[in-house]
């Protein structure tokens, strides 16, 4: 495919999860009072939906913040396509994992998370978005403009403080419904059906790797990366290769 087509690609997923980050920063009280009524009538309808049943929601149910997430999502399978086939340089197994992740909280944790009478799982969830909305809008511009030092900075820097707050609250939301359906399923032999084991089954892996692997694997190898770029450090191995050039 044309470089065009990847370039349009990055600039509508940095716009849509920009808007994502707008959507969610709208909601705040602090922020409410200061938006014109227009943009306020504009923006709830977004996190506005019947109370998710788990037993009896249809996906038309879902709401609208997560179907423009779910598109989001597309663009970066796509991504981890290009990963896959050597177009773009990248940890494909991460890769493949973070999404996999990803697309287990949109589809099982967060339509649960956001709706709940529970301000503790609505303030769960929302911190799960704020992570990866922060993210999303850090890591494009680097794609975008390959050369900028600051975009390079911002991209190796803000996963330092956004994936752990991410992580914990991922494995949180998903620990908490998860919770709920084994005892649905110990209550119902009628719900123990092949899809509510398969969802039993992503959120333990959610857990597990959130839990485990996370703060063992994923996390030091972003502070490999990111803490040299926030400490001013140059990176030894390109100096190495100027000097050899």
């Amino acid at each position: 495919m044309d470089a065009t087509i990847f370039t349009f690609l990055n600039m509508g997923a940095l716009l849509g999860w920009t808007f994502v980050l707008f959507l969610l920063l709208s909601q705040l009280s602090a922020i409410q009072s200061f938006l014109p009524l227009t943009i306020q009538q504009l923006t709830l309808p977004f996190f506005d939906t019947p109370i998710f049943d788990a037993t009896t929601s249809s996906p038309d149910d879902r709401l609208p913040i997560i179907n423009l997430l779910l598109f989001l999502e597309g663009i970066c399978f796509i991504e981890v396509g290009r990963i896959a086939i050597g177009q773009l340089k990248g940890n494909l197994v991460l890769g493949v994992i973070l999404h996999l992740i990803r697309m287990s909280c949109l589809l099982i944790v967060l339509p649960a998370g956001l709706t709940s009478p529970s301000d503790t799982k609505v303030m769960i969830s929302t911190l799960v978005l704020y992570s990866w909305a922060l993210t999303e809008v850090g890591r494009y511009p680097m794609y975008l403009f390959p050369l900028s030092a600051m975009a390079r900075y911002v991209r190796l820097v803000l996963p330092i403080v956004t994936f752990p707050v991410g992580a914990f609250a991922e494995a949180v939301g998903a620990y908490w419904h998860l919770k709920q359906l084994l005892l649905v399923g110990a209550e119902d032999d009628a719900t123990r059906s092949s899809f509510h084991w398969v969802q039993v089954g992503l959120l333990v892996m959610v857990v597990g790797i959130n839990s485990l692997l996370g703060p063992t694997m994923a996390y030091p190898a972003l502070l490999k990366k990111g803490l040299p770029v926030l400490l001013g450090k140059k990176d030894k191995s390109k100096s190495t290769r100027k000097k050899k050039d």
